[in-house]
C-alpha cells in the first residue's frame, strides 16, 4: 500500500515531467483565488468551521478531476457568460489540494488548541506559498 508521502511525491515529479500550465491557468481563472480568499478569511477571522469547510473543499480537489470551485465555474460563470468552460485538469490540482488540506488543518488545530501567534502572519505566509506555488507551474519552461 502506498503511503501518502509517496503519493505526493508521485503527484509532483509527474508535475515536474508533464507540463500542467494549461491546467494552472484554468485554476487562475476562478479556483485559486476563490478558495486562497476563502482560506485567509477564515485564519484572519480565526474561524475554525471555515477553515474545516476549505479543508473539505480541498479535499475533494485531490478526489475530483476538477477542483469544486471549477464546477461552480463550469455551471454558472461560463454560462452566464458565454465563455468556454474547463475541460480538465493535471496533477497540479491534486499537489495544491493536499498542501492546502493540509494548512487548513494545521490552522485548525492551532486555533483548537489556542496557541498564540500572529494569525496576520500565518495568513501572508499561506497566500505567499499558494502564489509561488502557482507561480512555479505557470511560469516553469
Amino acid at each position: 500500500m502506498r503511503t501518502l508521502r509517496d503519493v505526493l511525491f508521485s503527484k509532483w515529479v509527474a508535475c515536474s515531467l508533464i507540463s500542467d500550465k494549461r491546467s494552472v491557468e484554468y485554476g487562475v481563472r476562478f479556483s485559486y483565488p476563490v478558495y486562497i480568499l476563502i482560506v485567509l478569511a477564515g485564519i484572519l477571522l480565526r474561524n475554525p468551521y471555515t477553515l474545516l469547510i476549505t479543508a473539505f473543499i480541498a479535499f475533494l480537489g485531490i478526489k475530483l478531476p476538477l477542483h469544486p470551485f471549477d464546477y461552480i465555474y463550469n455551471w454558472g460563470i461560463a454560462q452566464l457568460f458565454g465563455i468556454s468552460k474547463i475541460p480538465g485538469r493535471g496533477s497540479e490540482l491534486q499537489v495544491n489540494s493536499a498542501v492546502a488540506m493540509l494548512f487548513s488543518l494545521i490552522a485548525v488545530a492551532l486555533l483548537a488548541l489556542e496557541v498564540s501567534i500572529n494569525y496576520g502572519v500565518l495568513a501572508i505566509i499561506y497566500a505567499l506559498f499558494s502564489v509561488y506555488f502557482i507561480g512555479v507551474f505557470l511560469f516553469r519552461g
